[in-house]
């Protein structure tokens, strides 16, 4: 029972008043379907008999005026029925519209709250514990919302049907009540048992979906090297699992559907035997004693079988209980305050004694001092793990200083709304972020529609500058080409010109560009720097770079090791002093 009321209360915070609705028809259904059946006696006894039910059924009639006769009982007997069929139709609507509105409303608010997570606890978790999530345990949660409804109908159906019986013979319901208790007993253990098999179930479903995105994603590699035969076996293995927990959880559900009901039957022999055969009751009234009984007996089965199908998803409860406060715990916190855009556009960028290091580690980056001047353009090198792409996640927010102080001229970034600095940066990375979908969607993000013809000369100029305009036009569908997954159908230059085009239409007025053209070939690298050296002045340009050629245009470099800068300048600058830069250069070189 306290399991029920857990539920009811879990429900509720999900559905609202739509649940005491639902609960109310039905109630509503089970009681006219308790009127009708009660009818039945009478009309196969006649008026009079003298056992409660049609004595009760005669105050009634005497009450409303009414003739006790055969005509009227079936007309309230068609009536009953009626009624409980509209109320139960109404109930399983309510349910498939209750359900469906879960569904979105769940996956929707998940993915606004992962949106509103803290980076640092996004990138502990993995894509597929999220999409395990959303896809699979979602789906599950709301599939047990449906059992939830099914075992309140059963338990009111099982009530109503006992209840009847107590009226007419309480001696011998007690009986057979009291015979059904090993059952009960029997059947709690295959629940505890189906909830255990759900826990572990969600787990290993989580896991495998974690190692099958892992296989998918780096197919290419795992192919060319013909390494994927140990995660294939790690698949298999997990994918055996859940093979065995879905056969012991089927066969639990098989023995509460057929096992029990031969035993029910036997019972029921027994006592239309004894009471009818040895003992002369009247055997309209033993019959229709039998068959409530009956039926509370499958009802209460049904409760038992909704029970367990109900517990087969109380892993993915938990997993939306857990991702619901992981999120809530781990959401960003943004204290700042929206600002003039004057104030972002024309000031510097400071880092003043900028120390990070996360929260499980050791300290990546120490005692950074760097001033970033608007419309300037600045680069950071060094070798790998100096600490250039945490500088860039401090920059926009991602991340948040340890010790220290950045900020847009005199206001820190604390003081500051990190969303309206984000919205004005423009963000290229090695891996190019390209959708499978049309070009025109890709640079505007689904902001409109191509019939907007405003937003289409905007999507036009945006490409032109990213010299990529030309060849969109040559294509057979123009803008409403798709680029497939990860922007197959195109070559790497041209992602990388759609990327800076989406920028540039989106008017960001900080360019980074964090190792954005290492994975391309030397000609399309220069033609690309070439591109970028063309917003020197008008926009702030932030570099990231192993090549060093790519940064020889940039007004400062800052050059990181071991998570501190050891030199800043121009290439020029740096160069002449014969340090880090220098070697680098000279590494690079030879």
């Amino acid at each position: 029972m306290n399991q029920i009321i857990n539920l009811f209360k879990f429900y509720y915070k999900l559905v609202g008043n739509k649940l005491f609705l639902l609960f109310f028809l039905m109630v509503a259904a089970v009681g006219f379907q308790g009127l009708s059946v009660s009818l039945f006696l009478p009309i196969l006894q006649g008026k009079d008999s003298d056992n409660k039910i049609t004595q009760i059924t005669g105050r009634i009639f005497n009450f409303l005026g009414l003739e006790y006769t055969l005509f009227y009982l079936l007309v309230f007997l068609v009536c009953f029925i009626f009624l409980r069929s509209i109320l139960l139709v109404g109930q399983a609507s309510l349910v498939g519209k209750i359900m469906a509105d879960l569904l979105v409303d769940l996956r929707c608010k998940i993915v606004e709250k992962i949106f509103q997570l803290d980076y640092q606890s996004f990138i502990k978790k993995s894509t597929g514990y999220f999409n395990n999530a959303m896809i699979v345990e979602f789906q599950k949660v709301v599939f047990s919302f449906k059992m939830f409804s099914s075992l309140l109908v059963s338990i009111l159906f099982a009530v109503m049907y006992v209840g009847i019986p107590l009226l007419l013979n309480p001696i011998l319901t007690l009986i057979i009540s009291g015979i059904g208790i090993p059952f009960f007993f029997a059947i709690k253990k295959i629940n505890l048992l189906t909830k255990d098999y759900s826990t572990q179930t969600t787990a290993h479903s989580a896991g495998l979906q974690k190692i099958l995105m892992q296989l998918l994603n780096y197919f290419k590699y795992l192919k060319a090297t013909s390494e994927y035969s140990n995660l294939l076996k790690k698949a298999f293995s997990s994918s055996r699992t859940l093979g065995k927990l879905q056969f012991r959880d089927h066969t639990l559900g098989a023995i509460t559907a057929y096992g029990f009901e031969p035993f029910v039957v036997l019972i029921i022999a027994v006592v239309i035997f004894c009471y009818v055969g040895l003992w002369g009751y009247d055997i309209v009234e033993i019959i229709f004693l039998v068959y409530l009984l009956y039926n509370a007996m499958k009802m209460m089965l049904a409760t038992q079988q909704n029970t367990r199908k109900l517990l087969s998803s109380w892993g993915s409860i938990e997993v939306l209980n857990t991702i619901q406060k992981e999120l809530e715990e781990s959401k960003e916190r943004i204290p700042g305050k929206r600002i003039t855009h004057k104030v972002l556009l024309n000031k510097s960028i400071r880092f003043e004694n900028v120390s990070f290091s996360y929260n499980n580690g050791g300290e990546i980056l120490r005692d950074i001092n760097i001033e970033i001047p608007p419309n300037s353009t600045v680069a950071f090198v060094g070798e790998s793990g100096a600490g250039k792409t945490t500088v860039i996640n401090l920059l926009i927010g991602l991340l948040r200083p340890t010790e220290g102080i950045i900020s847009i001229g005199e206001i820190p970034y604390h003081n500051i709304d990190a969303h309206q600095i984000r919205e004005k940066v423009g963000y290229m990375t090695q891996e190019d972020v390209i959708f499978n979908d049309t070009i025109y969607n890709n640079i505007t993000l689904w902001n409109s529609n191509g019939l907007d013809k405003d937003n289409m000369k905007m999507v036009k100029a945006a490409t032109n500058k990213a010299h990529i305009g030309e060849f969109i036009r040559n294509l057979k569908n123009g803008y409403d080409s798709v680029l497939g997954e990860g922007g197959i159908n195109i070559s790497g230059g041209q992602r990388q010109r759609i990327c800076i085009a989406r920028e540039l239409y989106k008017d960001a007025k900080i360019l980074i560009f964090d190792e954005a053209t290492s994975s391309l070939d030397t000609k399309t690298e220069k033609e690309i720097q070439k591109n970028i050296d063309e917003f020197k002045g008008q926009k702030t340009i932030i570099i990231v770079a192993h090549r060093l050629s790519t940064v020889r245009n940039s007004d400062k470099i800052f050059v990181l090791k071991n998570g501190t800068i050891v030199e800043a300048g121009s290439y020029e600058e740096l160069y002449r002093l014969n340090g880090e830069f220098k070697r680098m250069v000279a590494q690079q070189a030879s």
